[in-house]
């Protein structure tokens, strides 16, 4: 049977261009299972789907949708794909997580809630014998007088699911210069998270569940990156990166029996290693680590679920910075009934930490999550209600609802004061070079943006250079705000 996959387009927005690793994780099985089996990546070049679907013919088509970015550009594919009579099934965080919003759509079929690999193989199954695809477990479809979900299914063994198959994308496309790397891609080697922070999908998409890969297969992964596509570098864009000590150690010990030399960055949690583990997965080629901080206040750490020790905290950056790996410390500003001075905590505490790397995110009620039926039972928040207005959501990057006690121009300066010293600030990534970590970012950020044509180019260019002018007014023109949460302070020896 055949399947076709569409990633579809999200616009511009600052986060690195990734290759997309859900896709291509249920593509890969289904593949090892005697599928055929294509990937499009609306991302990285103009799709004309009409003739993508006549070249393919495929028996099914699945459509990625991780967040609203993607809605618009799904539904176009999804009108397509059904008036050439094909069925059509979304799947992602998206409409996993609210599966009546993307039913709606006229368009779509069925949507796949969670993990699709067992999924879409019991579609290309039934589709084979005839069968229908309503009662597969898994699936959500129209039903009269609402939507039918079927049973949820548990979590597939990860060995099951087998290595990635690279030859399925278009892999010279997506190579980008980040933090020392002139060659890094995107690469999973874990699902999920044990964590149950309140603002966070993940405990209701992972089910606040971890689950590692085997290590061989993200070895042999690797070597193929390095060797078959001169990959220098690979950012593990997992939730959690490691959770258990012994696992890192294999790791370790395979990267150096399998000689492989590469950079890589983790996204990591306080307190699971310690020095002399940091030290360790340097030598192996460790050279940033990500670190979700969230509030610098006691009573909010406490009430998102994330409290940690700020002694292991400061330790933890300190350590990082005399091995010499970036370390990247995330806060999010904004949440519910946030006050100035649990803002100024928050500030307090970046301020105060080695990181090589600040970033700030404005809080956005994410469904599924705690924060976000709070918000809505106490009447401070109404949700889109339609796809189209869910298209008009922005996420994390820009301050689109202000559920906090502090004013949105604070808000918009503080992110912004942060962003701009971390994109300007040579000593941040370690560098000699003047603005070299500015430099790289513009660039891959104008190879993204290139590659879907001179229109494209145009669009997304302005919206990059506006997001620029942005950041770089709300970081400079309002002196009495940087002051007020004592931004400019930071302990000496840090610069």
């Amino acid at each position: 049977m055949r399947a076709l996959f569409f990633f579809p387009k999200t616009g511009y927005y600052t986060r690195a261009l990734s290759n997309p690793l859900g896709l291509l994780a249920i593509a890969s099985y289904l593949k090892r299972l005697g599928h055929d089996v294509r990937i499009i990546d609306c991302n990285i070049r103009r799709v004309h789907v009409k003739k993508e679907l006549d070249s393919f013919r495929p028996d099914a088509v699945g459509i990625s949708v991780m967040s609203a970015r993607g809605v618009t550009d799904a539904v176009r594919i999804s009108k397509v794909a059904k008036q050439s009579g094909l069925p059509v099934i979304w799947g992602g965080q998206m409409p996993s997580l609210q599966p009546e919003m993307a039913l709606s759509c006229e368009y779509v079929d069925y949507v796949c809630i969670g993990e699709g690999e067992p999924v879409w193989q019991d579609i290309l199954e039934a589709l084979k014998t005839g069968g229908g695809l309503a009662g597969i477990p898994g699936l959500a479809c129209r039903k009269p007088g609402g939507v039918q979900m079927t049973p949820c299914r548990p979590f597939m063994d990860l060995k099951d699911a087998g290595m990635l198959d690279f030859s399925l994308l278009e892999m010279e496309k997506y190579p980008q210069t980040y933090l020392g790397c002139k060659r890094m891609v995107y690469l999973y080697s874990a699902k999920g998270c044990p964590g149950n922070c309140a603002f966070c999908s993940n405990t209701k998409f992972h089910k606040s569940t971890f689950r590692k890969r085997p290590t061989e297969y993200v070895i042999a992964e690797l070597k193929e990156l390095t060797q078959r596509y001169g990959v220098d570098g690979v950012y593990f864009s997992d939730e959690l990166w490691c959770l258990r000590r012994d696992d890192m150690l294999e790791f370790c010990r395979q990267i150096r029996e399998n000689d492989i030399h590469i950079r890589f960055g983790i996204q990591m949690r306080m307190g699971i290693f310690n020095e002399a583990d940091y030290q360790l997965l340097y030598d192996c080629g460790c050279r940033w680590v990500f670190f979700g901080i969230e509030s610098g206040n006691p009573e909010m750490q406490k009430r998102i679920h994330k409290p940690y020790n700020p002694e292991k905290v400061s330790e933890t950056f300190a350590a990082l910075d005399r091995i010499g790996i970036i370390s990247v410390a995330s806060m999010i500003i904004g949440f519910p009934d946030e006050t100035e001075a649990q803002l100024k905590d928050s500030v307090r505490l970046m301020n105060t930490v080695r990181a090589s790397l600040r970033t700030v995110y404005h809080f956005t009620p994410l469904p599924g999550t705690e924060l976000y039926n709070e918000v809505i039972s106490r009447g401070l928040y109404t949700p889109a209600k339609t796809l189209k207005e869910m298209t008009k959501v922005v996420e994390t990057e820009s301050l689109g609802v202000n559920l906090s006690q502090v004013p949105d121009k604070d808000l918009k300066v503080v992110r912004c004061w942060y962003n701009w010293r971390g994109f300007t600030d040579r000593s941040a990534v370690k560098s000699d070079k003047k603005y070299e970590f500015a430099m790289d970012t513009v660039l891959s950020g104008l190879h993204s943006i290139s590659m879907r044509g001179v229109l494209s180019f145009f669009v997304n260019g302005f919206a990059a250079f506006r997001e620029f002018v942005y950041t770089f007014w709300y970081s400079h023109a309002y002196p009495d705000i940087i002051k007020k949460y004592g931004l400019d302070v930071c302990d000496a020896d840090q610069r």
